[in-house]
């Protein structure tokens, strides 16, 4: 489960960044589905790592439809305060699994949310997408909390 998360220095290493926490949520999110006690996890967890997956497609869209300008302008934002959920290797235990997904949702969410806001001049039109990601990222952290309790 390795991924390569890219230092941020331009938008189009933002972009590959947020690319990145798609994928590595995910990948945690299957990894949790096989540890999952149930069907109504495993189906709960499928229904996020399809979410994930097709965002992952969506924003390879936009990254390719972005300007060659604009995937070179600066970007100030750090990486490492979104790593160390992001970039783990998953737990191996029910319900560590799950709950390892729900920091990495909600660091995602806040990658979303801090790019959108660092970047929202070059991302135009692509800022709603990353604000409805951010939504639904949080939206799937408290499902899951509930669930837990």
């Amino acid at each position: 489960m390795a991924h390569q998360f890219p230092e941020i220095t331009t938008y189009g290493a933002a972009f590959r960044f947020a690319l990145e926490a798609e994928q590595a949520c995910a990948d945690l999110g299957a990894a949790a589905g096989v540890l999952a006690p149930d069907q109504v996890w495993r189906d709960k967890l499928e229904e996020i790592v399809c979410t994930h997956d097709d965002r992952v497609e969506k924003l390879m869209e936009k990254m390719q439809d972005a300007g060659a300008t604009a995937l070179e302008s600066a970007v100030a934002l750090d990486g490492a305060g979104y790593m160390g959920t992001l970039d783990v290797e998953p737990e191996t235990s029910w319900p560590a699994a799950v709950e390892q997904l729900i920091r990495a949702e909600s660091d995602a969410a806040r990658y979303h949310d801090d790019f959108a806001a660092q970047c929202g001049d070059e991302l135009a039109s692509r800022a709603a997408l990353f604000a409805k990601s951010a939504v639904q990222d949080r939206a799937a952290a408290a499902e899951l909390k509930a669930m837990l309790a």
